[in-house]
């Protein structure tokens, strides 16, 4: 997507909140920042791309659709620079247009609790949500306090708690039912959304449009591989499952969480018409592949990982014991932590990959995270 990459953002709190390290840096020094990291790394790891590492953005600002705030005393937003306490965040510039509109309208309710955490999105719909993570006892009161609760369902979808409970009001008091599977993120099949199921709670990417460019690079790189038979880990709620299957003649999904495997069925079972042959392609798989796999690997022509910050760990085990003609022929890495991502790409290289490919997708402008995608190729 192109955009001025001289833009420099502004913002009331960059003094002092510590959500963006890089404000007010001119785009393209954070450009060149991240690629100066991520090269540091390969460099310091022994590793060596084929090509230059290349970066994507949907914009230098106003990307994320979903946030996650600390309440404490009042105050909503994230921690001080120099100090262990709440800056009280009313317009940030790195939310979307819908986001920003939906933060002003929560922060008019007041909760008379000391601290919690809340979880606020927009789903690619318009639809508003609110995922409530207080103590026990905050909880109980909100429930039975009922005017709160009830001025934010008018206004949004609401989770309580760890286990993401829905509130119900049954004509008496507010109960707490199971949670609710919901389209509140989506991903991409070329140029087609799709609806992905989950809960406001659920991990997602941050931002429904920096997630394009996502699913633009995966679908393309498997594509390449003209009828490959994938095994995917870390699939999670299905948001690159869908691309990957849709480019592929067969995708094993592997995931530990439950609820994020339900929305992936929920997602496969309501495709839209025209990409209805994608369920037919996915069999899913549940279990804690980071310690334990018994997949044999020599079955699948790839391999697409999207693993936790503490990376692959035992799960590229089975494929070190495997002969070299024996192992998948690519291997596609996602990450947003790039220091276990190298440590895993050591062990492939010693596998004989080679890495063809990396392009960093800045889905966290003004900060000094990014996501990294990483093709690599059996020699």
């Amino acid at each position: 997507m192109k955009f001025n990459r001289d833009t420099k953002v502004t913002c009331a709190y960059q003094d002092i909140c510590s959500g963006c390290h890089f404000i007010p840096s001119p785009y393209h020094e954070q450009e060149s920042r991240k690629k100066n990291h991520l090269l540091i790394l390969l460099k310091e790891a022994g590793l060596l791309a084929q090509n230059e590492i290349g970066f994507l953005s949907a914009g230098a600002s106003h990307l994320r659709d979903r946030l996650d705030f600390t309440l404490e005393e009042g105050r909503l937003g994230l921690f001080h620079k120099t100090r262990r306490e709440i800056v009280d965040i009313e317009i940030c510039a790195q939310l979307s247009p819908a986001l920003q509109e939906w933060l002003t309208e929560f922060r008019q309710i007041q909760f008379p609790f000391k601290k919690g955490s809340v979880r606020l999105r927009a789903g690619p719909g318009g639809q508003k949500g609110a995922w409530l993570d207080f103590a026990n006892i905050d909880i109980k009161t909100l429930l039975d306090e009922k005017t709160i609760l009830e001025n934010l369902l008018n206004k949004a979808f609401v989770e309580i708690g760890q286990r993401r409970k829905v509130p119900l009001w049954n004509g008496q008091e507010f109960k707490l039912k199971d949670p609710e599977l919901r389209p509140w993120f989506q991903t991409w099949v070329q140029d087609q959304s799709v609806n992905l199921h989950c809960q406001i709670a659920s991990f997602t990417q941050p931002s429904l449009q920096a997630n394009k460019v996502i699913c633009d690079v995966i679908g393309t790189w498997i594509k390449n591989f003209n009828g490959a038979r994938v095994i995917e880990f870390g699939s999670g709620i299905g948001n690159l499952t869908i691309p990957a299957a849709a480019a592929s003649a067969s995708l094993l999904a592997c995931e530990i969480d439950e609820l994020s495997l339900q929305g992936l069925q929920r997602t496969l079972d309501y495709l839209p018409r025209n990409l209805a042959q994608i369920k037919d392609k996915v069999k899913i798989h549940r279990g804690d592949f980071q310690k334990k796999l018994f997949q044999d690997f020599s079955q699948f022509d790839g391999v697409l990982a999207n693993p936790p910050r503490s990376g692959l760990m035992n799960f590229l085990n089975p494929l070190e014991q495997l002969g070299p003609s024996e192992r998948p022929e690519f291997f596609i890495y996602m990450s947003c932590f790039p220091e276990s991502m190298i440590v895993d790409m050591k062990r492939l290289v010693a596998c004989g990959y080679e890495i063809q490919e990396l392009i960093i997708v800045d889905q966290f402008p003004q900060t000094t995270h990014y996501e990294v995608l990483g093709l690599l190729q059996r020699k």
